[in-house]
């Protein structure tokens, strides 16, 4: 992939976040040349900051092996016109079992993302089954408030670079009940990169209301050899058991197959956007 400069980068923050750790790959995959690296709080948050900064690019989580989709990055795209997919990277999702203590039996308290406790659930109700559980906003936060408050009893659950950041000792690793956890991010931006290999293209449509609309849609794909990799339906927000559908297929828009396959999606649907179409980094 070609070098591209960028003045400012958004991601989910705060630092130490997994998003944190997308955002460093993309750089090196993609090798971006930027100025500054800037952790915004909400998904939404990012894209308005985004959108505001023309020259920008960004990076959002799409979707955990264990969790599904995250609605609100899919939501939120919908309403930003010329922000597309540049290109998608998966991560491994490693939860670690962090501290001020060095022993674990110390232990009475555990903090963490609502995910990443679900996530170690087994892990936690076989080795802390009386400890208090208390949710935080992220596993970054968690880190860092284990690490302000310097109480030997609480532990946070988090990634490596949390216990690197904040200066916690790791009392245990590979917490996940699920082991083959992983978390794909998007990069996005307005700029035009080259895709060297792998593409994909992920597209938003509504369907006409009438019996058979999405089997139309799906025999598009058939028809012309698509292989779709992912399907989900949102509610639209305008009325009640109306959907848009987000797909991701193999393939680059700008294919003449893919391209007629777009072109012929249009006739099935109400509406339809391309995301963009981008290089999958495994």
């Amino acid at each position: 992939m070609d070098n591209f400069s960028i003045e400012n980068i958004y991601y989910l923050g705060p630092k130490g976040s997994n998003v944190n750790l997308a955002m460093l790959k993309f750089i090196e995959l993609c090798n971006i040349n930027y100025q500054n690296i800037i952790p915004v709080k909400s998904i939404k948050g990012v894209l308005e900051a985004h959108k505001k900064d023309k020259s920008s690019i960004c990076v959002l989580p799409i979707e955990n092996s264990i969790e599904g989709i995250v609605r609100e990055t899919i939501d939120n795209l919908l309403n930003f016109e010329d922000t597309k997919i540049l290109a998608q990277v998966s991560l491994p999702i490693n939860h670690i079992l962090m501290g001020v203590t060095k022993d674990k039996k110390n232990i009475k308290k555990i903090i963490s993302h609502p995910q990443a406790l679900a996530q170690c659930s087994k892990y936690l109700y076989k080795n802390f089954p009386d400890a208090e559980l208390k949710e935080f906003s992220s596993t970054s936060y968690a880190a860092e408030k284990v690490r302000s408050e310097n109480d030997e009893t609480t532990a946070a659950i988090a990634n490596e670079i949390c216990a690197k950041l904040f200066n916690l000792n790791i009392l245990d690793r590979n917490l996940n009940d699920e082991k083959d956890n992983k978390t794909r991010f998007y990069l996005l931006g307005r700029n035009n990169i080259t895709i060297d290999n792998n593409p994909k293209t992920a597209v938003i449509f509504s369907i006409k209301n009438k019996a058979g609309s999405l089997c139309e849609v799906l025999k598009v794909f058939s028809s012309h050899n698509i292989n779709m990799t992912y399907i989900d339906s949102r509610p639209s927000k305008k009325k009640l058991g109306e959907y848009i559908f987000f797909i991701e297929f193999e393939g680059s828009q700008y294919d003449n197959t893919i391209n007629k396959a777009i072109k012929e999606l249009k006739t099935h649907v109400d509406f339809i956007k391309v995301l963009g179409s981008f290089e999958v980094f495994e």
